[in-house]
């Protein structure tokens, strides 16, 4: 069992950063076993779509599994104990820091015996996940794109605007070659505007992408 759990951590390791996922150890039975249903837990866990890590072994407290959490670079521990009595199964899960190894919330699930777990398993599991405080440090997640997009916006805009300095261009040229001197000065003012419309949006939008990029990436 004991290497169950170093192969978890060794996987979360493996995969990097800890990207909001929590370390489930599994709960601590308590009564008869066959009643207390201490599968359940985990059952309703995977419902979450890889938000918990199954370490895959029982944690003996709080502050086991927040070290466990820790060890694996993820920030929240969920640890609990199931018991099981004649009349159900009764559950205590618990909700731990892992770098402080505090206790942040509790959420406890009764099912009558023969009863769906799962379900008001998923509830409680829910609540404990709403109860996790917002990092400070975490990344915005529609800043970063947002300048992006509106980078990418400006240098399409720019492209428009050196598409018609280009015609200006043109029909400066064609001004030019046939006599028309009044044309000639009025396509080249259009032209010299256009030209530095271009310059600044294509300008202003690479700046704006690349500092989105930066943003997402690199703090």
């Amino acid at each position: 069992m004991v290497t169950t759990g170093a192969v978890a951590i060794a996987l979360a390791l493996a995969a990097g950063a800890a990207d909001g996922r929590l370390l489930l150890c599994r709960p601590r039975i308590a009564g008869d076993p066959a009643l207390a249903r201490g599968e359940a837990v985990a059952q309703a866990a995977r419902t979450f779509g890889g938000r918990f890590l199954d370490y895959g072994v029982v944690c003996e407290d709080d502050g086991e599994g927040a070290r466990a959490a820790r060890r694996a670079g993820l920030a929240h521990a969920l640890t609990g104990t199931a018991e099981g009595r004649v009349d159900g199964s009764r559950y205590l899960l618990s909700l731990a820091s892992a770098e402080r190894e505090v206790l942040l919330a509790q959420a406890s699930v009764e099912v009558a015996p023969g009863a769906d777990a799962a379900a008001p398993l998923r509830a409680a599991l829910d609540r404990l996940l709403a109860a996790i405080p917002p990092d400070p440090e975490a990344r915005p997640a529609a800043g970063p794109w947002i300048t992006v997009g509106a980078g990418a916006a400006a240098m399409v805009a720019g492209a428009v605007c050196a598409s018609v300095a280009r015609s200006s261009a043109d029909a400066r040229d064609r001004a030019g070659q046939s006599g028309d001197w009044t044309g000639y000065v009025e396509n080249d003012a259009r032209w010299r505007s256009w030209r530095t419309a271009s310059g600044v949006a294509l300008a202003a939008g690479a700046t704006a992408v690349a500092a989105g990029l930066a943003w997402r990436f690199a703090f």
